[in-house]
């Protein structure tokens, strides 16, 4: 039976045909070489930074609950399902502890060793109030002594907290009267930027004001390299200021503080950094102003940017009564890290923590409300102070230990720590400092006969010895 062709059947294989033409086409186009025609110019990438960073969890911190099942909205008119049954909430769970490597007798004190958390509250003090922080440090400001910590020698990014060393190193370089002119690369720094324009003039007073209220990395640059030596010198003088100050945790590679291989420090080192800033009167007049001019300038086109005020973007400072300073710092790599402090009734503490994600200025300020209530009574556990020894204490008064164990983290284990913590005022050092209560001429006379003594207890027993042998005989 012959076969006859519809209309239908006819277009559909003239379809067919013309997009097999098309694909065949289309495959040799790309494999032909590309037109001579010029295509449309186009921008330049942007250079790949030299160090990235991959975000991971802040250690020993809780592990965020999973989202509660989504439930779905019934139809009008439908028979509700059986109520759930209430369950008991879970305890929080940890992610694990940071490793801390500060060796056997830590710098502060012998306790600050641990991974955990340690205090020292007598019996019907409550503990402080939890910080959910990799890493913790609560010390009086005016004494230095530690009330409490957790991994404070844990290596950590410190983000934006590293200008306060940058200022404090840069302050006594470059008179806050001098000005200086910005370059290309001040102005496209990578981060939280004041605004600084190319070859326009600033007054280096209003670039620390930036650089500490608005964490400003244009004006830690143009600081940096404004001071002698350039970046590099500045860079140098900031660890040397570190080792100084005994904060040997802490490496300073960029001084914005942006994470850098090999930049690093810790929460002990932010308190001491941040306790010997507080010293200076300028560095406290900037770090509570809420609101600086900054002056305008002149772009490359011609277009004028008029002055423009600064704001203060440390809202510990901006809300908690008696705040009185210091520096808040966020990236990547570090999470969020904070050094505060704050004074009342004659009383003062600081406190830094490094990498979290959950704590703000409220958690700061119930650790702090607890420390103006109760650091009165509260033994210590260690010592920002630089001149402090890190020998084990080998004894002290009576009552010179606290009446409460240090505590732990129910999240980490916290490592070895001395049966004799430090108390308040106490640097934790052995005797050899302070001679025992015997005189010193006694000391003087025994130290010079005592050979001649002890031959003489040898002789005397070897004459009695020879006596008795010639009495048996």
């Amino acid at each position: 039976m012959p076969h006859h062709r519809t209309p239908g059947r006819c277009r559909r294989r003239v379809a067919v045909a013309t997009l097999g033409a098309a694909l065949t086409l289309g495959g040799l186009a790309q494999a032909a070489p590309a037109s001579p025609t010029p295509a449309a110019p186009t921008p330049a990438p942007t250079p790949a930074p030299t160090f990235t960073v991959t975000r991971t969890p802040c250690a020993g911190t809780r592990i965020p609950p999973p989202p509660a099942p989504q439930t779905r909205r019934g139809r009008a008119g439908a028979t509700a399902g059986p109520t759930p049954t209430p369950t008991a909430t879970p305890s929080p769970s940890y992610y694990p502890a940071p490793a801390v490597r500060a060796g056997d007798h830590p710098v502060g004190g012998d306790q600050l060793g641990t991974s955990g958390i340690v205090t020292a509250v007598p019996a019907g003090t409550p503990q402080p109030p939890e910080l959910d922080a990799t890493s913790y440090v609560l010390a009086d400001q005016q004494t230095g002594v530690i009330l409490a910590a957790k991994a404070p020698h844990a290596h950590l990014y410190p983000a934006s907290t590293l200008k306060t060393l940058t200022a404090l190193t840069v302050m006594t370089q470059l008179d806050p009267r001098r000005v200086v002119t910005a370059t290309a690369s001040d102005q496209a720094a990578e981060g939280t930027r004041v605004g600084m324009v190319a070859d326009n003039p600033y007054p280096v007073h209003q670039l620390y004001g930036a650089l500490l209220m608005q964490s400003a990395n244009d004006a830690a640059y143009a600081l940096a390299r404004s001071a002698p030596g350039g970046v590099a010198g500045t860079l140098q003088r900031m660890n040397a200021t570190a080792a100084a100050l005994g904060a040997r945790d802490t490496v300073a590679v960029d001084p914005s503080g942006l994470d850098a291989q090999g930049q690093r420090s810790s929460a002990y080192d932010l308190a001491v950094i941040g306790r010997a800033a507080m010293q200076r009167q300028d560095f406290r007049a900037y770090v509570v102003t809420r609101e600086m001019p900054f002056p305008g300038a002149r772009q490359a086109d011609g277009t004028v940017v008029k002055p423009y005020a600064v704001p203060n973007l440390n809202h510990f400072v901006l809300h908690y009564p008696g705040a009185t300073g210091v520096k808040t710092g966020y990236t990547t790599g570090a999470h969020r890290t904070f050094v505060g402090s704050a004074t009342r009734g004659g009383r003062a503490y600081v406190l830094s923590f490094m990498c979290s994600d959950t704590v703000d200025w409220h958690h700061v300020g119930a650790v702090m409300d607890w420390a103006f209530a109760h650091g009165g009574t509260v033994g210590g556990v260690g010592t920002l102070d630089p001149r402090a020894t890190t020998r084990p204490a080998t004894g002290g008064a009576p009552g010179s230990s606290p009446t409460a164990p240090p505590t732990a983290s129910p999240a980490v284990t916290p490592g070895p720590a001395s049966s004799t913590p430090a108390t308040a005022g106490s640097t934790g050092a052995a005797d050899a400092s302070h001679p025992a209560s015997t005189p010193a001429g006694l000391r003087e006379i025994g130290e010079k006969w005592w050979g001649a003594g002890v031959l003489a207890l040898l002789l005397a027993a070897a004459g009695a010895l020879l006596t008795r042998r010639i009495g048996r005989r």
